[in-house]
């Protein structure tokens, strides 16, 4: 594959939108040439609607005048829940045949049309009992693609490539954190995407439709605040089960318990489809990822070792992004990833 140009990594989240430049990225140590985030315009992200497209687009514009970014060059990460990923193996099949296989397998499993998808796979191995290269399939709607494609026409920037989120959290967490068997949990504000690495590969992801949203709108329900009241006793006291006579913490717990048991759920199916144990460690990922008591209490429902991830470990980072870099943490990691990826 071609290398890539410098280019800058775009994460489009339902509130904020992040872009991070990086330069020596195939260095051990590469730098960070600039970041910024914009608000989401409300209920544009995956529209279909031109005028909804246009105003991603504006905001995006805005993000890279405000940040001062003058790449245009950039990298997309398409919604998890947008994207089909599946774990394929194929005994007996020789490197040569892989593609023609992996294509009539897709058309068993894609749950669309093939000619309405945009295809392609990653080869994660090879299962020496089996004789069976080992696959990553990705699936996505190719009119998912036509809408990332127009917004970045929208904001007069050259979208030299797409990919899923966990791939780009992925790389993240290898190249920052050195971690290449771990789940990770990207917290975002309408669905927690779960993925698993294995060797520095990704092997498995699913995007379980519940986010920290619902754990404001908890917070509403019982004790009729606005949202942003809500809000802020979310991210102020979160899941300390001793502040507040632990009201707080037993109005989120039900939500937590719903996306843990989805977790659960996801690890089983991962580990008998694939007759692998899963890691034990957890690396906590996006906005939510940043709520008191989260990885106390991960860790407790799991029975694992979680953490917050820090994807900007091995970054160079200059003293006037420090603050920035301080209050995004782990909530940059796609942007990241997108801005590491090299080919």
């Amino acid at each position: 594959m071609a290398k890539l140009p410098d280019h800058v990594g775009i994460d489009f989240g339902t509130h904020t939108v992040k872009a991070v430049e990086l330069r020596n990225i195939l260095t051990s140590t590469p730098e960070l040439v600039n970041l910024g985030s914009q608000l989401t315009p409300k209920g544009v992200i995956n529209s279909e609607e031109r005028q909804d497209q246009k105003k991603l687009g504006v905001a995006l514009k805005m993000l890279f005048d405000t940040a001062k970014i003058r790449n245009r060059n950039v990298v997309m990460a398409l919604p998890e829940f947008s994207v089909f990923t599946r774990f394929l193996e194929f005994p007996g099949v020789k490197k040569e045949e892989l593609g023609e296989a992996v294509f009539f397998e897709a058309k068993q499993y894609v749950p669309m049309a093939i000619e309405d998808v945009q295809m392609s796979y990653v080869t994660i191995g090879f299962n020496e009992e089996k004789n069976a290269p080992r696959v990553l399939l990705v699936a996505a709607p190719k009119k998912i693609i036509e809408i990332y494609m127009n917004v970045a026409n929208f904001a007069d920037l050259d979208l030299i490539a797409i990919e899923t989120e966990s791939v780009a959290m992925g790389r993240a967490m290898l190249k920052s954190m050195g971690k290449r068997s771990v789940v990770m949990l990207d917290f975002g504000a309408n669905s927690t995407d779960m993925s698993i690495m294995a060797d520095g590969y990704l092997v498995f992801s699913q995007s379980i439709s519940i986010g920290s949203d619902s754990l404001t709108q908890s917070i509403i329900n019982k004790f009729n605040f606005d949202y942003n009241r809500a809000e802020e006793f979310k991210r102020n006291y979160g899941l300390i089960p001793n502040v507040l006579e632990g009201k707080i913490f037993s109005s989120l717990t039900p939500i937590m318990d719903s996306i843990m048991l989805e977790v659960r759920r996801g690890v089983e199916f991962y580990k008998n489809k694939t007759l692998s144990a899963s890691p034990n460690e957890y690396l906590l990922n996006g906005d939510g990822a940043l709520l008191p008591g989260i990885t106390e209490y991960v860790s407790k429902s799991l029975g694992v070792n979680a953490q917050i991830a820090n994807p900007w470990l091995n970054i160079s980072i200059d003293n006037k992004f420090k603050d920035l870099v301080a209050k995004g943490g782990p909530s940059y990691s796609v942007a990241i990833g997108l801005g590491l990826k090299d080919e």
